[in-house]
């Protein structure tokens, strides 16, 4: 069985083409500088305390985006006056959703009124970085987060046991008809569960995805940004690029091949 958080970075990465924050609830902001561990972003500083000012571009258009692996879920609406099924602690009068797990490794997430905020200037700032970095005052593994998307509401549900079922009650507005698993109105808790997940259930105001960019691949020492298709022991041009999700970054141990020192 795959360790949750390692399941859900690498479903969301692969799906999303955004990096995932975990835990899903973790506050993170546009201009954090950090370094990643097992593929989660830990912060060392910011861009404002290194000496630069980014200029933030403030996205105002929302939408909605949802990742759950269908294949392995599923998710049914338990309306108000409608029989609950056999077994269900829901009564009839209670509205809700009953959420099936039919494998060790799923995950439901539905994020509503998304905002996809960026950092706009850093092709002012990428001299300056590349110039800090010759001069080892810039780490090669800090990375900056630059795009960041952020949920008004969302729903984010990891499941890490086989054939789990979960029960959502609503504990406010049960007689809306179009009932959504990211609607914080609903006042959703939890009302019967078999099996184990870690649960992020219609919480307002989270920041789930984002996307860096750094000199080099955390993966790598002497290899460049491209982390694939490159030969070992090759060097480019420092350059200060996006950094796509490396399932090889939840590996404990960084592979002999892949850990080169600046001396090699």
């Amino acid at each position: 069985m795959a360790v949750p958080f390692k399941f859900y970075l690498a479903h969301i990465s692969g799906n999303a083409g955004y990096r995932a924050n975990w835990e899903p609830n973790k506050p993170l902001v546009l201009g954090m500088v950090g370094k990643l561990t097992n593929g989660v972003f830990d912060v060392i500083t910011t861009l404002e305390q290194e000496g630069f000012e980014p200029q933030i571009l403030k996205d105002s258009s929302p939408g909605e985006l949802d990742y759950t692996s269908n294949q392995t879920v599923d998710i049914d609406i338990k309306l108000s006056g409608k029989a609950p099924s056999v077994g269900s602690v829901l009564t009839e009068a209670d509205a809700g959703f009953v959420l099936d797990f039919k494998g060790e490794n799923a995950v439901v997430f539905q994020i509503k009124d998304t905002l996809t905020h960026q950092v706009m200037n850093l092709g002012k700032m990428e001299h300056e970085i590349v110039n800090r970095f010759k001069d080892k005052k810039w780490p090669k593994d800090w990375l900056i987060i630059t795009q960041l998307v952020e949920a008004v509401s969302a729903t984010i549900i990891v499941s890490n046991s086989a054939n789990n079922k979960i029960e959502l009650k609503a504990t406010a507005n049960a007689g809306t008809p179009n009932l959504k698993l990211t609607d914080a109105n609903l006042g959703l808790t939890v009302a019967k569960e078999k099996g184990s997940s870690l649960k992020v259930i219609a919480q307002a105001g989270i920041t789930p995805l984002y996307r860096v960019m750094g000199i080099r691949h955390p993966l790598f020492g002497k290899t460049s940004l491209k982390s694939r298709g490159i030969a070992p022991g090759v060097q480019e041009e420092e350059k200060f690029r996006y950094q796509d999700f490396d399932e090889r970054e939840l590996e404990e141990e960084i592979p002999a091949e892949l850990d080169e020192s600046e001396g090699a």
